[in-house]
């Protein structure tokens, strides 16, 4: 997760927290919702605003220059 506690999913920015950055989430996708774990701990639950298809199933991490 990036240093202002933000995930990219599918083109949609899920806001999870500045407590939570650096940290290494799972993105569960769901037809109408993503939620977001800690591992056990779900952090947060958002909507999906787009049908469009997921097409990267592994994060990369990228620091920026």
């Amino acid at each position: 997760m990036t240093a202002d506690g933000v995930v990219m999913v599918g083109g949609q920015r899920l806001r999870i927290g500045r407590a939570h950055a650096g940290k290494t989430v799972t993105v569960l996708i769901d037809d109408i919702v993503f939620r977001v774990l800690d591992g056990e701990v779900e952090l947060s639950t958002h909507a999906r605003t787009s049908d469009k298809p997921i097409r990267q199933f592994k994060a990369v991490a990228r620091t920026r220059k």
